[in-house]
């Protein structure tokens, strides 16, 4: 997205937010953290954004839990919430070699095999973690300059924010928008360019796309079918990201293979295994996914 297509108007009136991010992610972690404490306080307890519907996600998915038990994730989760914001706003300044002491990756050489022996892939990601910085997987893996890396994006409704999202998830990746994402693939392939995509498949189904209703957290519930879809159109090899939280801005992330070929396996059966590898990511640590995000109110099919 290019800047003549944000009007010259709301650029000026942007320019004091994008100068005061610009500063904000120069300032050193232990400063970081304390910003982020503040803002942690602000958005549960003065603001309190959301946080009915952040019960509600909690309660849902956690109905063994104590009210307390389950009040002591809110608070965890609101602070893990701002540690997202100012890790993003820092990773627009951080180096390459910086941000691989802060997101590292395991099993990267099946990337590398796969890419090499001519199959493309696919690959399921979530809003676990710090899902901006999972972006930078290409910095691990030898066929990165030979091949596209690349992920899917939702593009946002107000243009100067969808700008700079756009730009930093386009440091080290390539952003394909959600409609052109089939069109995109298909023209690398035709070009004989190698490709891996990754795409955010806990998001709200449309009522347009494709639905698969599995069990997640122990509720059934309708996931995006797109993305299973287009891995069997592709025949793409399939695989995820397992990440786990290793520190205060700091995730490890293992890639496992799904499937080496999706078009053999049931409708549903990729989306299922999706589900519950990311049940199994939730509750290695409930904090650090996206409770705010409207998971269970949902379009019938």
């Amino acid at each position: 997205m290019s800047k003549r297509e944000v009007p010259i108007g709301m650029r000026i009136a942007f320019a004091p937010l994008c100068a005061l991010l610009s500063l904000l992610g120069l300032l050193p972690w232990w400063m970081l953290w304390g910003v982020s404490d503040a803002l942690a306080f602000l958005a549960r307890d003065v603001v309190r954004y959301r946080r009915r519907l952040v019960e509600r996600n909690l309660e849902r998915a956690f109905p063994e839990l104590s009210p307390g038990e389950r009040q002591r994730i809110v608070r965890r989760f609101y602070r893990h919430l701002t540690d997202y914001f100012v890790e993003t706003v820092k990773f627009r300044s951080m180096s390459a070699e910086a941000l691989k002491r802060h997101m590292t990756f395991e099993n990267t050489e099946l990337i590398d095999k796969t890419l090499a022996s001519g199959r493309d892939i696919v690959i399921y990601t979530s809003h676990f973690g710090n899902w901006e910085w999972i972006t930078t997987m290409g910095l691990w893996c030898r066929e990165a300059e030979s091949a596209k890396f690349s992920h899917v994006y939702r593009p946002l409704r107000q243009p100067w924010f969808n700008r700079w999202f756009l730009r930093l998830r386009s440091r080290f990746n390539v952003s394909i928008p959600m409609k052109q994402v089939l069109r995109q693939l298909l023209t690398w392939r035709r070009d004989g360019v190698r490709f891996i995509t990754g795409f955010l498949s806990d998001q709200k189904p449309s009522h347009a796309g494709k639905v698969f209703t599995v069990p997640f957290m122990g509720v059934d519930t309708p996931f995006i079918g797109g993305t299973e879809e287009l891995a069997a159109k592709l025949d793409a090899v399939v695989m995820l990201f397992d990440t786990r939280v290793t520190g205060r801005g700091r995730y490890h992330s293992t890639i496992r293979l799904l499937t080496e070929h999706p078009r053999t396996l049931l409708p549903g059966e990729l989306t299922r295994l999706y589900a519950a590898n990311l049940t199994d990511q939730i509750r290695s640590c409930p904090p650090a996914y996206l409770w705010s995000h409207n998971r269970w109110r949902l379009p019938k099919h």
